[in-house]
């Protein structure tokens, strides 16, 4: 009888503890609920790559992934402040000053019911230095490392500035997580972090900045498909042009194509575990879930190729923006310029 009384303890007691530790990791697998977390969206567009959010396609039990989102609010709100920028030549800098108020329609942002974020758009007294002589540099500058979000990328010609890596790190906790991993940084155009239809947002300091490409932007330039279109200058100094580009880069007579860039989604799943680094299948929401692939065109890995331009008929480095990842460029080939350097004296981090 004590032998019966023994062995049934024993078998509750390994229950119990095989319960207790199934519940403790279903716990670590699953982020937190917070201000930061990701609001998910059931749609997918047919265009976009897919995810699941089901646990069975995730090669952890318990990895908990998240909808590509495929879907923007309106842009509805006209701003009573006025677009005001300038850009000239001082010595062999261009400068451009601008308070940063975009000329083209935003989203709801402010402390009012249904606002994208509670930041409200308030006018800046920015002066970006560049140089208006760039060189190509030894090496490709990131705009952010292992240590979070190093730069901006560069400003469009209306004195918006573009800012294509958000800070999201995983495990989207806040960028102070003691468990903060900055290979694992949220893409801006694929996931709902409050930006409106010109993939922007709104800075605590009421500084609106582009987190990808505005189409209310292009609108407004009046972009033709059979032409060369500069829309902005990078940190470094080098042109920023849209998509449309001459398929020979030294032949201005040659036929205008729409370049894509030179990466692809990955194949397969993330190899994190759900607690350090994402897990689940490669969607696009994360930065990493991209590779690039040095033949799929002529942009290099800072989305850039050097040939002739219309504004630089004698040829220049030049920069792309595409409709596919990475969209804004995430490199510089030339030196930056600390204005455009996050922290420090340049834009913080958001």
């Amino acid at each position: 009888m004590n032998q019966f009384i023994k062995e049934t303890t024993f078998f509750f007691l390994v229950i119990s503890l095989v319960s207790c530790k199934k519940e403790s990791e279903d716990q670590l697998d699953i982020p937190n609920s917070n201000t930061n977390q990701i609001e998910t969206n059931e749609e997918v567009s047919e265009n976009t790559p897919e995810s699941s959010s089901d646990n069975s396609s995730s090669s952890t039990d318990n990895c908990q992934t998240y909808e590509f989102y495929s879907t923007r609010p309106e842009c509805e709100v006209t701003l009573s402040l006025s677009n005001e920028v300038s850009i000239e030549i001082v010595n062999n800098n261009r400068v451009i000053t601008s308070n940063n108020i975009p000329e083209h329609k935003v989203g709801l942002f402010g402390d009012s019911m249904g606002s994208l974020n509670p930041n409200t758009i308030q006018t800046q007294n920015s002066i970006y230095t560049i140089s208006s002589n760039p060189e190509i540099a030894n090496d490709f500058t990131p705009l952010s490392n292992d240590e979070g979000n190093q730069y901006s990328f560069g400003i469009l010609l209306n004195g918006v500035e573009l800012d294509p890596v958000p800070a999201e790190p995983w495990p989207h906790e806040g960028m102070f997580s003691p468990d903060v991993n900055w290979d694992w940084n949220l893409e801006a155009p694929n996931v709902n972090i409050g930006m409106d239809c010109n993939i922007a947002h709104v800075q605590p300091t009421g500084k609106y900045h582009y987190h990808g490409m505005s189409p209310n932007y292009l609108e407004s330039v009046n972009i033709q498909e059979d032409e060369m279109t500069q829309v902005g200058y990078a940190g470094d100094g080098f042109p920023i042009y849209y998509k449309y580009v001459y398929s020979d880069p030294n032949d201005s007579s040659s036929e205008v194509i729409a370049i894509e860039s030179s990466y692809q989604l990955k194949i397969g799943e993330r190899p994190g575990d759900g607690i350090t680094a994402p897990c689940g299948e490669y969607t696009g929401i994360y930065g990493n879930d991209f590779e690039y692939i040095s033949d799929l065109s002529d942009l290099d890995q800072a989305n850039g190729r050097s040939g002739i331009t219309p504004e630089y008929p004698n040829g220049t480095y030049y920069y792309v923006i595409t409709d596919d990842y990475p969209w804004i460029p995430r490199y510089f080939r030339g030196e930056p310029s600390n204005d455009f350097k996050i922290g420090g004296g340049g834009p913080p981090a958001y």
